[in-house]
């Protein structure tokens, strides 16, 4: 009879010393990849939560909305924003829209001011209309601050003509995405 060769497994205890080796490597691997994700995922929620608390902490209020008609070669028409920042911490206007009645006779076009930080100017790229303010920004908790909407009364185009009984609505924009509104009406 032919002699075989003998074939021997890999013992028990070998055996089970090769499977702690690898779950141990294995949880290293993921211990590794899981710290790195939670610092990130962190991170990421603290900035969210911070940017959350100043909103939270911020509040403007439409003080005033005082109005002039735009009249032909004599005058030209303004909207006047008067807000106050009513938070405790300071703000920075970065938006205002007003969005009038299609049915006014003269102002009856949409009209959206944009402030530049860079700048420190506010833009409503409208040609004939101008937003301008004496204030500064950031607005500190408890001051105001004006901001004036121009209408040319030479060269505002169609629909950047307001008239008397035109009615609008004022929406002002913090850059921390706070807002205020209000509805108005041209005396």
């Amino acid at each position: 009879m032919a002699k075989r060769a003998a074939k021997r497994a890999v013992s028990p205890v070998l055996a089970t010393l090769m499977m702690v080796a690898v779950a141990v490597a294995m949880s290293v691997i993921i211990f590794t990849w899981g710290q790195g994700f939670l610092s990130q995922t962190g991170e990421a929620a603290s900035a969210q939560q911070a940017s959350q608390n100043v909103a939270a902490q911020s509040g403007i209020l439409i003080e005033s909305v005082p109005t002039k008609q735009w009249k032909s070669g004599t005058q030209n028409g303004n909207i006047t924003i008067v807000v106050r920042n009513v938070g405790g911490v300071s703000v920075t206007l970065g938006t205002v829209q007003i969005t009038p009645l299609k049915s006014n006779s003269g102002l009856n076009s949409s009209l959206t001011a944009t402030y530049n930080s860079t700048t420190t100017q506010w833009n409503t790229g409208t040609t004939g209309v101008n937003a301008t303010s004496s204030s500064t920004q950031p607005i500190s908790p408890r001051s105001t601050y004006t901001l004036y909407i121009i209408f040319n009364n030479s060269t505002a185009p169609q629909g950047y003509r307001p008239l008397i009984g035109d009615v609008f609505t004022v929406k002002v924009i913090t850059t921390a995405g706070t807002f205020a509104q209000g509805t108005y009406v041209i005396r």
